[in-house]
């Protein structure tokens, strides 16, 4: 009934405990698809001896590509009534799926929601008290104000049709933002959802997983991606334009804050000419919708550029 996707590469030291977690669910009419993504340590080997202990594993071995086309080649696949993805240093609780599937089964719905929480390397986690939590149906304004509006894009709290998936692909070019595109292409595809907030997918905040003086060009893709879906938006929900807009101008901000902490300025100049202009031309109409702090960081860049500076190099 549902195929569960697991994307994979260089996880070793928490692979097990992520697919254990889905082995033991309550819920266990399960095809679980471990995407090896050309790991270059022992997750290639861990997932064929998994595999050979329960019968529902399959796994794929591919050449690096990329989580997008990772999860792409788990779709390609799956043979699920249902779909569900999970990233593979993650952990979901018991009975999430078997929430999940009456939820969207009782209701009719195309898609059912949960929530996430984030943990930390060996927390002891708090049991979920499923009964403290309800379930709420959403119609298709009240879906795209959920999962849109309020930026819950994570594909890993939801549980997808198949036959709604259809074709739709993870976009393999984007590597921050795909599952924001993802969701939009589905929700457009979407008349009703249901929701429920009780929080049994567990995203793992790793300790080593990245330090405060990194940075990594990739940054810029959150800007691709909120321009990318901007347009979605403007062709399947005019409605949702001025959120839409809101985060095109907080991506920029994002990117500037990333660069200066840094200290990339020089480097990235034609990128932050491009950034100031658009953020310039556009403060009018987000002010409204920004944050306190936000109006803040926007005025500090241009009217007190070297303050900008130390903050951002301190926080960032």
């Amino acid at each position: 009934m549902i195929s569960v996707i697991v994307p994979v590469y260089k996880v070793e030291k928490y692979l097990e405990k992520c697919v254990n977690s889905i082995c033991s669910q309550s819920y266990s009419d399960l095809e679980i698809i471990l995407v090896d993504d050309g790991s270059p340590d022992n997750c290639g080997k861990i997932c064929d001896e998994m595999a050979l202990n329960d019968q529902r594993i399959r796994v794929i071995h591919q050449k690096n590509q990329g989580l997008a086309a990772a999860r792409n080649a788990g779709l390609a696949i799956a043979q699920g009534k249902y779909v569900a993805f999970v990233d593979s240093d993650d952990t979901i609780e018991n009975g999430a799926y078997l929430m999940l599937h009456n939820m969207i089964e009782h209701y009719d719905t195309d898609i059912a929601i949960c929530e996430c929480r984030k943990v930390k390397e060996n927390e002891l986690l708090k049991q979920v008290e499923y009964s403290n939590y309800n379930d709420k149906l959403l119609d298709n304004n009240k879906l795209w104000d959920l999962v849109f509006g309020k930026l819950n894009n994570s594909s890993c709290n939801k549980l997808y049709k198949r036959s709604l998936i259809g074709d739709l692909q993870f976009p393999p070019k984007v590597v921050h933002g795909e599952d924001l595109l993802f969701n939009i292409e589905y929700l457009a595809k979407c008349n009703i959802g249901v929701y429920n907030e009780a929080p049994v997918y567990n995203y793992l905040s790793r300790n080593n997983s990245i330090t405060r003086s990194s940075f990594n060009e990739s940054v810029f893709f959150e800007i691709v991606a909120k321009d990318k879906a901007k347009d979605l938006v403007k062709k399947y929900m005019p409605v949702q334009m001025s959120k839409a807009e809101l985060f095109c101008f907080r991506a920029r901000m994002n990117v500037l804050r990333s660069v200066y902490a840094a200290d990339n300025e020089l480097r990235y100049q034609d990128k932050i000419d491009e950034i100031k202009k658009y953020i310039k031309q556009q403060y009018r109409n987000v002010k409204r919708s920004l944050k306190k702090k936000e109006i803040i960081e926007y005025k500090l860049f241009f009217s007190l550029p070297s303050l900008y500076r130390r903050i951002a190099k301190y926080y960032g």
